[in-house]
């Protein structure tokens, strides 16, 4: 599995308040693991697919800091996450 960052989830990164950058910095190896299987990070992140957006998920590293991604298989089967926003529930307007 691999992981990238969109341009507009680095932009939304840069935005935040230092604090929830630290706080997303120290969750995403956790979260990186709820995506490979560890269920007590996939429940403790709120992991699930967003309602209304088929192919768009969710998460939450704080009640309200949260996070978009979508998933792409490669021809050869390798699973890529692209994080696609960071921020306040302001976000899921355009996930």
């Amino acid at each position: 599995m691999k992981f990238r960052r969109t341009q507009q989830f680095r932009d939304d990164f840069d935005r935040l308040l230092e604090s929830n950058q630290k706080d997303v910095e120290e969750a995403f190896p956790h979260v990186a693991l709820a995506l490979q299987g560890n269920d007590e990070y996939h429940r403790k992140y709120h992991i699930k697919r967003m309602e209304g957006h088929p192919n768009i998920w969710e998460g939450h590293v704080k009640i309200n800091l949260c996070f978009t991604f979508h998933l792409e298989t490669d021809e050869d089967g390798t699973v890529t996450v692209f994080f696609r926003r960071v921020g306040t529930h302001q976000i899921y307007k355009k996930p």
